[in-house]
């Protein structure tokens, strides 16, 4: 197997996979085929873009009863890449299926898939711990079983990791399966939570598999197939995923995008400029009799979902898969839960941003404080050297970056940079405290953000500029205090600093020449 990693945003990835029968890009969503009843002409699938399909080994099997196995590309008219399921949904769906482990490992290796899935046990959505730690237990049997049995390396295996809502079994389970020489991992039961939309149990399940997964391997999450569901899974680290979502809900009369779900009846016209859309209207498709009307809507489905991968894509190369994050939440209230549960895994998606961008960051209020650049920088500023018992000048950060270079800045702190007992700190909207040493560190001179003159966001503000004060243990404050931020920190800092002398000099109406002159005079 060869898995190669070309670029990195948050814990999600752009790669290649190269199978025996080609390779493709990821993130990859596997349009899921139904072998026996197949909605879409295989070549639209390439006229697409799309290099790799899933099919269902299990339905394969069931569909030719006393056939001898065939070349699964040539069962589908299909010549990239061709992954197969095992089953093991219907074991979720039905409670049992009738084949064995070994059984659909050897099915699976004659029709020469590329990708192959054991025949793992789902934990399911309503498991108790008892059950998850079972169907675990039995997936990791399984799992053995089957990498005796196998014969073809040439085949990319993939591992499963159970345990449903219940996290630490999923942790159990993704460390375990590890430890086992699987080309990709994958990670179950994640279906009844989108469903539900339980992504705060979605969000534990993941992150509980990515760390105790190999990071250098792919990991696939079965059956997510929702576009605007997209940057919130691969944020978090997958890499694939597969779907029958954007034929199913064509089946019922209802259009995908990267915003949500609309049924067609209730659109007026397509803003969509798909090769679908742009050749018909929302009336004209209702016309259509129900089988046409349903490929056309799965076409357009599948490409809405190409489409959106291609948009998060290119997010991961600008260092913008947050941005895009933020920007979902907006589309559906559902996903601001979505975002604030992956907001309370922000040190270990830190670990794996990378520390400089091709371009600066956004800054769009209170959710973006916890995006990992930020938790880096708040990181690394509690690291900055202080000496205690220097005088503080605080600055207004303004919208010049760096902030040092602000005109109504540079005559002051170049007067007293280089004084000896003097630190200089600027008081800014996105990043609060930003001593002078780390002004011209990425990403605060690249920084773009949004003032909501929000009393309580300077109330946030001036407490942690307070905090950052205090830790110096200084002789005085000067504090060149502007607008309601100004006042916000003075109010703070003398209510807590009771035993410093804060002198207070308003900017406004204030040269800087007479400023610099005042602190130099007051200096201790």
């Amino acid at each position: 197997m060869s898995f190669q990693v070309q670029g990195k945003d948050l814990l999600g990835r752009i790669g290649t996979l190269a199978t025996k029968s080609g390779s493709f890009q990821t993130p990859h969503m596997f349009p899921v085929v139904d072998p026996n009843l197949p909605i879409i002409d295989p070549k639209f699938y390439r006229e697409a873009g799309i290099r790799a399909i899933m099919t269902n080994a299990y339905l394969l099997k069931r569909g030719r009863p006393g056939q001898p196995p065939e070349d699964v590309h040539g069962t589908l008219d299909f010549k990239g890449t061709v992954a197969t399921d095992s089953g093991a949904y219907q074991i979720l769906e039905y409670g049992h299926v009738g084949v064995k482990s070994a059984e659909i490992v050897s099915y699976q290796e004659k029709i020469d898939t590329d990708i192959g899935v054991i025949l793992d046990y789902p934990t399911g959505f309503h498991s108790d711990a008892r059950r998850a730690g079972w169907t675990v237990d039995e997936t990791i049997r399984r799992a053995d079983e089957a990498l005796k049995r196998i014969k073809r390396k040439d085949i990319l295996w993939v591992g499963p990791v159970q345990g449903g809502v219940h996290i630490k079994e999923v942790a159990r389970s993704a460390v375990e399966m590890g430890k086992r020489p699987f080309s990709i991992y994958a990670l179950g039961s994640p279906t009844e939570l989108m469903e539900a939309q339980r992504f705060d149990a979605l969000v534990d399940m993941i992150v509980a598999a990515k760390k105790g997964l190999p990071h250098s391997r792919p990991l696939h999450l079965f059956g997510a197939g929702h576009p605007a569901m997209f940057p919130f899974i691969v944020a978090l680290g997958c890499d694939m995923f597969d779907s029958a979502a954007y034929a199913l809900y064509a089946r019922r009369g209802r259009y995908l995008t990267s915003d949500g779900t609309q049924e067609l009846a209730e659109i007026e016209e397509f803003s969509c400029m798909c090769r679908i859309c742009d050749r018909t209207t929302p009336g004209e498709m209702l016309r259509l009799d129900p089988p046409e009307r349903e490929q056309f809507l799965s076409k357009h489905n599948l490409l809405a979902c190409v489409s959106e991968l291609r948009r998060i894509r290119e997010a991961i190369r600008k260092g913008h898969l947050w941005d895009l994050l933020e920007y979902r939440t907006y589309a559906n209230p559902a996903f601001r839960k979505f975002l604030a549960r992956i907001v309370q895994h922000s040190l270990f998606l830190e670990r794996f941003t990378p520390t400089v961008k091709p371009r600066g960051i956004s800054h769009f209020g209170e959710a973006s404080d916890f995006r990992p650049e930020m938790v880096r920088y708040n990181v690394r500023r509690v690291r900055v050297p202080v000496e205690r018992g220097r005088s503080v000048v605080l600055l207004p950060g303004r919208w010049r970056r760096p902030y040092h270079e602000d005109p109504r800045n540079l005559p002051i702190v170049s007067k007293l940079t280089n004084r000896p007992n003097v630190s200089i700190c600027f008081y800014t909207v996105p990043f609060g405290p930003v001593p002078i040493e780390l002004d011209e560190t990425f990403p605060l001179a690249q920084t773009e953000s949004f003032d909501s003159h929000e009393p309580t966001m300077y109330k946030e503000r001036a407490r942690q500029v307070t905090a950052w004060v205090n830790r110096l243990s200084p002789k005085q404050v000067f504090l060149v205090s502007e607008g309601e931020y100004g006042g916000a920190l003075r109010k703070e800092l003398t209510g807590s600093t009771r035993h410093l002398k804060v002198i207070g000099i308003q900017a406004k109406g204030s040269k800087p020449d007479s400023t610099v002159g005042s602190i130099i005079q007051r200096l201790r």
